[in-house]
C-alpha cells in the first residue's frame, strides 16, 4: 500500500486526502490544529463554492450541509459609478447554486470524516525540517498550506505572478440580524464601486445555523480602506458599517444591527495574488509537492480560491492512483500542475480582471444588463473560467462577442455613466 503525508488541513489537503482513503491509500494528514481548536478559532478564509466543486464534494460524500442549509440560487450586482451612484443593476436567477459553509465547521467534520474513513491524522506545526523526516516515510509529500514557512520553499513564479503587492484590503464578518426579508437573504449581492471597493452580501451556513456573510475588499487607500487598525471582530464590524453608511446609506438600513455569529467570526488582512512553483526543494535536496493555495494563491474577489483548491486536489488524486507504484519524481510533479495550469491560468484572469478591471469592462457590464444570455455567460464563468477565455479578457475578443450577442459596445467611452477602469 502505498503512503501519502499531506501537510495541511485545508480546502485541498482534506479533500485530497479523503479521496486517497477512499482508494485505498495510506494517508498521514499533518494538521497544526485538533478539529475542536479550528471549529472555535477564527476562519482562514469565507469562500462560496460553485456548481463543479460543490459536485466534487459530492461525489466523495462530503456534502453534508445541503439539506439544512438552502444555497444561493439568485445573484443580484449593483454597478456604480465612481461616486457610488447606481449606474446598472445585474439581476439572475442562477442555473446552478452556489454555497458558502463556514470553514471551521467544514474542516472539523472533515477531519473526522477522515480519520472515520481510515486516514491517519497527527497535530503538529510542521517545519521544513519536519518535512525531510517525511520525504523519507511517504511516496509523495504534498504541502497544501498556504501560509507560513512552509510556503516559503516554493519559489514564486515571476512570469506566472501578475502581482507583487496587495491589491485590496478585506475585511469580512459572518453576521446575522440583517435586515431583510427571506428571499433577500438567500440572494448573493456585490456592489461595485469603482476605485473605492466591492461591497459583498453572501447567504452562509455556519454551526448549525443560517448566517449571512458580509465582506467589503477596499482598493488600497481609498476611503473604503479603513480596517487597517481594526483588533476585534466588533471593531470591524463598526468600522464595517460606518463605511457603509458613508458609502451607501441605503445599504446601512439593512446592516446597522448586524452582529457576529460568534466573536472568532471576522477576518481582516491582504493578499496578494501569487502563483509560485509546485515542486518544494529542501536543504537536503529532497522534493516535496504544492496543492492549493500554497501554489496557486488568489485574491477572494472572484470566488476562485476554495474552488480552484478542490478541483486541483481532485487532479491530484486523479493522476496519483494513476500513476500506480511508478516513483513521484520531479518531472511528474510538473507535468500534473502544468495540466491544471491550463484550466487555473483563467481562474487567475477572471480574478485580475476584477481587481484591475480592464478598458472594455464596462462595455461588458452594460450588454450584460440589456441581455440576460451575456450575464449567464459571465456567471457562468466563475463556475468554469476557460469557458470565458473566448470572449471576456480582451477587448477585441470581447468586441466580437457582443457584436454577435448583438449588444451595445462603446459606453466605456461614456465615464459618467459608467467607468470601472482605475484611474
Amino acid at each position: 500500500m502505498r503512503r501519502i503525508g499531506i501537510i495541511g488541513a485545508g480546502q485541498a489537503g482534506l479533500h485530497l486526502g479523503i479521496g486517497l482513503v477512499d482508494a485505498g491509500y495510506a494517508v498521514t494528514l499533518f494538521s497544526d490544529r485538533t478539529p475542536e481548536a479550528i471549529l472555535n478559532a477564527k476562519p482562514m478564509g469565507t469562500p462560496i463554492l460553485f456548481p463543479d466543486a460543490l459536485q466534487l464534494e459530492c461525489n466523495l460524500g462530503l456534502n453534508f450541509w445541503d439539506e439544512q442549509f438552502p444555497s444561493t440560487d439568485k445573484i443580484r450586482t449593483e454597478v456604480c459609478n465612481p461616486e457610488g451612484k447606481t449606474a446598472l443593476v445585474l439581476s439572475s436567477n442562477l442555473e446552478q447554486p452556489w454555497q458558502g459553509v463556514d470553514q471551521r465547521l467544514k474542516f472539523s467534520t472533515w477531519i473526522h470524516e477522515f480519520v472515520k474513513r481510515g486516514g491517519e491524522l497527527v497535530v503538529q506545526a510542521m517545519t521544513p525540517k519536519d518535512l525531510e523526516e517525511c520525504t523519507q516515510s511517504y511516496d509523495l509529500v504534498v504541502v497544501s498550506v498556504g501560509r507560513g514557512s512552509l510556503s516559503t520553499i516554493f519559489e514564486r513564479d515571476a512570469q506566472k505572478s501578475k502581482h507583487d503587492e496587495p491589491k485590496r484590503h478585506i475585511a469580512s464578518a459572518i453576521v446575522t440580524g440583517l435586515k431583510a426579508d427571506t428571499v433577500d437573504l438567500c440572494t448573493a449581492k456585490m456592489t461595485v464601486i469603482p476605485g473605492v471597493g466591492e461591497i459583498f452580501q453572501y447567504p452562509f451556513y455556519t454551526k448549525g445555523k443560517f448566517s449571512t456573510l458580509v465582506a467589503l475588499e477596499a482598493y488600497l487607500g481609498g476611503v473604503m480602506d479603513q480596517f487597517s487598525q481594526v483588533q476585534s471582530g466588533q471593531q470591524l464590524l463598526e468600522v464595517g458599517k460606518k463605511v457603509i453608511q458613508h458609502l451607501k446609506p441605503e445599504y446601512y438600513e439593512v446592516v446597522k444591527d448586524m452582529e457576529l455569529v460568534d466573536e472568532q467570526a471576522w477576518v481582516n488582512g491582504k493578499i496578494t495574488q501569487t502563483v509560485r512553483q509546485p515542486i518544494g526543494r529542501l536543504p537536503s535536496g529532497a522534493i516535496v509537492m504544492g496543492i492549493g493555495d500554497v501554489v496557486i494563491l488568489h485574491d477572494p474577489i472572484a470566488g476562485q480560491g476554495a474552488n480552484c483548491a478542490t478541483k486541483m486536489a481532485h487532479l491530484v488524486k486523479q493522476r496519483i492512483i494513476e500513476h500506480g507504484n511508478q516513483h513521484f519524481d520531479e518531472s511528474w510533479m510538473q507535468r500534473v500542475f502544468d495540466e491544471f495550469w491550463n484550466y487555473a491560468q483563467y481562474s487567475h484572469a477572471l480574478t485580475d480582471c476584477l481587481l484591475t478591471p480592464p478598458a472594455h469592462l464596462p462595455d461588458i457590464m452594460v450588454a450584460m444588463a440589456e441581455n440576460p444570455g451575456i450575464l449567464r455567460d459571465y456567471l457562468n464563468g466563475f463556475n468554469h473560467p476557460p469557458s470565458l477565455s473566448t470572449w471576456f479578457f480582451d477587448a477585441e475578443s470581447t468586441k466580437e462577442y457582443l457584436a454577435q450577442k448583438k449588444a451595445r459596445v462603446g459606453v466605456s467611452s461614456q465615464p459618467d455613466q459608467l467607468c470601472l477602469v482605475e484611474r
